[in-house]
Formats: structure tokens, C-alpha cells, sequence
């Protein structure tokens, strides 16, 4: 693991840390004590000499007492106590100096050093003794050779010892210590100052290691992962890193793959909601766009229907005005005459009240559309039925093939209101008698499973296949039939479909209606067959 390695690398430094602050404090130490062992050693010298010294001043104060006894004996008392004193201090010294030691050379140094220190404790005191008990005695007049002898034996050969000797012996010794304590001095401030160096260039060459190492194993990681966020400010939010190598890297990566799954996750659903809003934005504007057609279109066809009704209505009025005038006009006729005009005007009459009835149903709509439902055999529908294609038939010289029923046909039983099929039926014949082209009109009969269809066959105009699906709109009329007869509301399939309907029957129209032909409609009425206790509501 990654965490691993850096607690490692943090350990080794701090334990090479720890190595120099150890190696550094035992050089320092090691210093420490050549410096205090060469001071100790100057001291000591420095002690000897005036120790030497001091014995020298003792030495002409004797000879002044003996050549004119003038010497004062407090300066023999102050040499003497600088003696003493010179000797303590070297013996403190020795004791330090021995306790710094570390070879046997050292120690037999030391040891022979405080074996002359205890020889010259020895004779300072017999030299104080002697000088003393020299100051008491009545002095005589001596000779100078006796003098030189006298200060011989007192301070060169004390109790058959050569002081002089022994104090030079170890004044001898102690430079020599000196000396060879400065050059452990500093040759220890040089081998301390070649162990901190070393221990310097070796934790910076450890740093330098764990750091290439620590920068080898994370620039990989962090590269491709500088690569991943560049990738995902592009806007490539399906870019995802491996997830591999060390457990922190893996983490980190698989984070940052969780997030850009997110963001991906999200960013598809902004789109998918951005598309689903074009789309609703677009289905209302294609719905805006088609109720403003249908919008355009009504007022087209009010403009027609409009047009068409005052048409309608003028072509009957204008007819009766016409035959009332013409029968108005001139010499009185006979009866038969003002019967057939009287005969005629109703004809027309019955045609404008006809059109009325069909704008008053129009106007009221479906809801307000009355049925009468009722049993009815079609036994007992048939007359009449057929009585309305006869009617036609005379009145248009068309001519209409009627079916004939059998017994079985006849008694079938239908729920329906007579009268709107009836009215129905006459739409139907009477659209197949205008846009027939004179043709024979063929009427058939075919019993469904529960059902009654009456289909109505005409060689017509036809209905162009492009706009059968408005047929059933109100006010509508087809190209070829506008420009077959200007006359027309473009109301009665409406009317008939919404009759129809309401008995729980339909109307359907094929166009054409024979494969080998392209003109020609046939219209099929369909009514629910029903048993006697059916009631429909």
C-alpha cells in the first residue's frame, strides 16, 4: 500500500535523523572531551611551570636571607602557600584528567604524574619545614660556597631527590600531553566534522531515494488522474480510470469513476429531459400548427358553409316564387294547372323543410340527437325501406337494384329507431343518385354474426383515397363532388354517421369498392341484430 510506503520512507528518515542527532552528539561529546583533556593538560603544564616558578622565587628568597638577612618571611610564607596551592590544583586536575581517560597509556601517564605530584607534596612540606626551622636558628656568617651548598641540599637534593629534575621531568611530560591532547582535539573536530558531513550527504541521498521512489510510484496515479479530470472538463463523462495499483490509488480512482458515472447518469437525464421537452415543445407546436389549420380550415368551410346554405335555401324559395308568379301571371288557368303548380310548390316546399330540419339537427348535435329505440322485425321496416327507393328511383330516373328477402331474412330483429334509419337510408341513396354518374345503384342485404349490413353500390364519381378520412366531417365535401354539383351542405354523411351512431350502428365506405376500377363508392349500413329482451341504452 501506498500509506505503507510513506510511513516507511517516514520512519527511515526519522531514524537517520535520529542516527545523525546520535552520531553528532557523540562526536560533540568526543570533541568535548579532547578539548577538556587538552585544557586539562595546559593547566597542568601551566601549573608545573609555576610551580617551578614559585620554587625558583623560594630559592632567592633563601639566598637573600642568607647573603643579607633582609628576606622578608611573608614573601617566603606567600610562595610557600602558592606552592601548595599550585599542588592542589594539580592534584584536582590529575583526579579530572583520570576520569577523562580511556587507554592504559593514559592512565600510566596520569599514574606516574601524581606519583612526582606526591613526591613534590613530600618535599614542599619538607622544604617548608626546613626553611622554618632555618628562619628559628640563629644564623651565622657563612661562606658563599657554603651558601650555594646550604641552597643545593635544600631545594635540589631534599632528602637525596633532585627536585629541580623532577619538576622539569614533569613539565617535560605535561607538554608532551598537550601537545597530544590538541592533536586528539582536532583530529576529533575533524573526524566529527567528516561524521556530520557524511551524515548530512547520507540523509540527503536517503531523501533524494525516497523521494524518486515515493514520485515513481505516485506520478502514474496522479497522471492519469489529471488525465481523468482534463477528460471530464471536455465533457467526456464516459472516460473512467483503471482501478488499480496501490489500494489508496484505487480508492481514489474508483471515487473518482463513481463520480463520473454520476455525472454521466446526470447529464443523460438532463438530455433525455432536454429531448423530451423538444419533443412536448414540438408536439404542441405540431398541435398549435393543427389547430390553426383546423382553425383556417373551419373558417374556409363556415365561408362554404355559408355560402352553400344561402344556395340551399335560395335555389327552393327561388323556385316557389318562380311558379307562384308564373301562375300569376297573365290569363286565369284552369284548375288542373293551378293543381300541378300547388303540387309542385309543395314538392319544393318539402325539399326546404327537408334542408331546414337537416341545419336544426346539425346545430343541436349528438347529445341532443332523439332516438326512439324499439323492436322491430325487418319484416316490418322493409316496406318502407323499400317504398323510399321506389320514390327515388321515379323521381331521379335512376335506376336501383332493390334486394329481395326470404321468409328467414324477414324475421330477423332489430333495436333501432325506424324513422333515423329511414332518414339514414335516404342520405345514403339520395348521395348515390347525385354523385352516381347515372349509374345503376345496387342494393344487397348480408346478415353477420350479429349483425345487419345493407350495402349500397354505386359506378359514381367516386372519393379520392386522400381525403376518405374527412368524408365524415361536417361541412365537408370531396374535390371531385364540389366540381361534379355546386349544391351540397357537405352535412349528410355527418348527419347519417352521428344517426347511425346513436342506434349503436355505423356507417363505413370503400372507394372503390372493385379492384379493376378506380371509380365507384360502396356505402355499408350496419345495424346490431337483437333478441327480445335487448334494451341499449
Amino acid at each position: 500500500m501506498f500509506r505503507t510506503k510513506l510511513y516507511l520512507a517516514f520512519f527511515a528518515l526519522v531514524l537517520i535523523t535520529l542516527l545523525q542527532a546520535t552520531l553528532a552528539s557523540w562526536a560533540g561529546q568526543t570533541a568535548t572531551n579532547q578539548v577538556e583533556r587538552g585544557r586539562i593538560a595546559n593547566e597542568l603544564l601551566t601549573d608545573f611551570i609555576a610551580l617551578g616558578a614559585d620554587k625558583q622565587r623560594l630559592k632567592v628568597w633563601l639566598a637573600q636571607a642568607l647573603l643579607t638577612k633582609e628576606a622578608p618571611l611573608a614573601q617566603r610564607d606567600n610562595y610557600l602557600q602558592r606552592m601548595q596551592q599550585g599542588l592542589s590544583s594539580i592534584d584536582s586536575l590529575l583526579q579530572q584528567d583520570q576520569a577523562l581517560a580511556s587507554s592504559s597509556e593514559d592512565f600510566a601517564v596520569i599514574a606516574m604524574q601524581m606519583k612526582n605530584l606526591a613526591i613534590l607534596e613530600t618535599n614542599v612540606d619538607a622544604l617548608k619545614r626546613s626553611l622554618h626551622a632555618k628562619s628559628s636558628q640563629k644564623q651565622q656568617p657563612r661562606s658563599e660556597a657554603e651558601i650555594w651548598r646550604l641552597l643545593i641540599q635544600t631545594f635540589d637534593n631534599l632528602e637525596g631527590l633532585d627536585l629541580k629534575q623532577l619538576i622539569a621531568g614533569s613539565i617535560e611530560i605535561q607538554k608532551q600531553r598537550s601537545a597530544a591532547a590538541e592533536q586528539a582535539a582536532t583530529a576529533a573536530l575533524a573526524q566529527a566534522k567528516i561524521l556530520l558531513i557524511s551524515c548530512v550527504v547520507l540523509g540527503c541521498l536517503c531523501a533524494v531515494l525516497f523521494a524518486l521512489l515515493l514520485a515513481k510510484a505516485s506520478y502514474r496515479p496522479l497522471q492519469s488522474l489529471l488525465q481523468g479530470t482534463a477528460a471530464i472538463s471536455r465533457g467526456e463523462l464516459s472516460y473512467r480510470l483503471p482501478e488499480q495499483g496501490y489500494a489508496e490509488f484505487a480508492l481514489l480512482s474508483r471515487s473518482f469513476n463513481q463520480m463520473a458515472t454520476a455525472l454521466e447518469r446526470a447529464h443523460q437525464a438532463e438530455q433525455a429531459h432536454s429531448q423530451q421537452t423538444e419533443l412536448i415543445v414540438q408536439e404542441r407546436t405540431a398541435q398549435l400548427q393543427q389547430a390553426l389549420a383546423e382553425l383556417q380550415q373551419a373558417e374556409v368551410s363556415q365561408k362554404r358553409f355559408l355560402a352553400d346554405v344561402s344556395h340551399e335555401l335560395r335555389t327552393p324559395a327561388t323556385a316557389i316564387r318562380g311558379e307562384a308568379e308564373i301562375m300569376l301571371r297573365g290569363q286565369d288557368k284552369s284548375s288542373n294547372e293551378y293543381k300541378d303548380s300547388l303540387l309542385r310548390i309543395v314538392d319544393t316546399s318539402i325539399q326546404l323543410s327537408g334542408r331546414i330540419d337537416e341545419l336544426l339537427m346539425l346545430v343541436r348535435g349528438d347529445n341532443e340527437l332523439q332516438i326512439r329505440f324499439k323492436h322491430y322485425q325487418l319484416s316490418q321496416l322493409w316496406p318502407d325501406w323499400t317504398a323510399l327507393a321506389t320514390r327515388l328511383q321515379q323521381s331521379s330516373s335512376v335506376e336501383i337494384r332493390w334486394p329481395q328477402l326470404s321468409p328467414a331474412q324477414l324475421q330477423l330483429l332489430l333495436y333501432l329507431d325506424a324513422e333515423r334509419s329511414l332518414q339514414a337510408l335516404q342520405i345514403v341513396l339520395d348521395n348515390a343518385i347525385r354523385y352516381g354518374d347515372g349509374s345503376t345503384i345496387v342494393v344487397t342485404l348480408a346478415v353477420q354474426p350479429q349483425q345487419l349490413q345493407l350495402h349500397i353500390c354505386d359506378q359514381g364519381i367516386g372519393i379520392p383515397q386522400q381525403e376518405q378520412h374527412q368524408l365524415f366531417s361536417r361541412f365537408f365535401r370531396a374535390s371531385n363532388a364540389r366540381a361534379e354539383r355546386a349544391d351540397g351542405l357537405g352535412i349528410g354523411l355527418a348527419l347519417c354517421r352521428s344517426m347511425m351512431q346513436a342506434q349503436h350502428g355505423d356507417i363505413r365506405l370503400q372507394s372503390p369498392w372493385q379492384a379493376d376500377t378506380v371509380r365507384g363508392t360502396r356505402v355499408i349500413l350496419s345495424w346490431p341484430l337483437a333478441s327480445a329482451d335487448d334494451e341499449f341504452s
